[in-house]
């Protein structure tokens, strides 16, 4: 990584910051799970999967998250990198993504995907989005293969104050047509009344120069040469509660993962695959 994106975004001007949005629903909390541990290969750059996909049902297009290691027989050999991927090809036996860089490696692989199937649809546990206010404001963005949906949402208080207290973002989505309920009813059949607390929150800015290309008319971008892996550091938080919901709007109340006060007690949090009671009365 030879490009600095701290000092180039002291010289450009704030249009050209690019703010993307990921939330990842918690297995077991959110929704039933079902994972997998396998091998892959990488050459260049496609990552293949070997797996039975009848096993997972996947689809060209869905989002899973994977996580990559070494191979016990070869230990020293280069890994690839792990986070959110977009399938683009399934067959009997694998499922293959695109890599964000160019390697010959081979090794071992783990994930997880909902096992709820609704309309021979594997519902969502990664939703992907930007607001809007970017430099493609009436479409999506393509960032590392993956698309980021333009979804009507406001998202603020990330501004560390330096007075020993960590920000506590908000994020606020319209709920016009009830597709944040929604969701929230699906994860709420799982854990009752859990509202996606806990639901990992990532903020991603990058600069216009180094999205992809595909972003961009004849597949050039003209701010500058591609780079997936130019980012500034990514900030995480979760979600620690709702603090609205209407037929307008949803909001959330986001904590860093260094804010003790957001450590509750008990801290493993009992759903229905622990305790079938959970959310109800049970009479003995």
């Amino acid at each position: 990584m030879t490009t600095n994106p701290i000092s180039d975004l002291q010289k450009l001007t704030n249009k050209s910051i690019i703010e993307l949005f990921s939330i990842e629903l918690k297995p077991d909390i959110h929704y039933t799970k079902k994972s997998f541990d396998t091998t892959y290969q990488q050459s260049a750059e496609t990552i293949t999967v070997a797996l039975a996909t009848a096993f997972l049902e996947l689809s060209v297009g869905d989002l899973i998250n994977l996580e990559f290691s070494v191979a016990a027989e070869a230990p020293t050999a280069p890994v690839a990198i792990s986070g959110i991927y977009t399938v683009d090809t399934v067959t009997s036996s694998n499922f293959t993504v695109k890599a964000l860089n160019t390697l010959a490696t081979a090794g071992k692989v783990k994930g997880v995907v909902n096992a709820k199937i609704t309309n021979s649809q594997r519902q969502p546990t990664i939703f992907l989005f930007h607001s809007g206010i970017n430099i493609k404001d009436k479409s999506n963005i393509i960032w590392q293969n993956n698309k980021y949906t333009r979804m009507p949402c406001e998202a603020s208080g990330f501004k560390y104050s330096g007075k020993g207290t960590l920000p506590r973002p908000t994020i606020t989505f319209s709920n016009l047509l009830g597709s944040i309920s929604s969701i929230l009813a699906d994860t709420n059949l799982i854990t009752p009344f859990i509202d996606m607390q806990t639901a990992k929150v990532t903020r991603i800015r990058t600069l216009a120069k180094f999205l992809d290309a595909e972003n961009f008319p004849s597949n050039v971008n003209p701010f500058g040469t591609p780079d997936p892996l130019t980012e500034m550091p990514r900030e995480v938080y979760f979600i620690d509660k709702k603090s609205l919901e209407n037929r307008d709007v949803v909001q959330f109340e986001l904590i860093s993962s260094f804010d003790l006060s957001g450590v509750g007690a008990p801290k493993k949090l009992v759903s229905r695959a622990d305790f079938i009671g959970v959310g109800t009365f049970v009479n003995f």
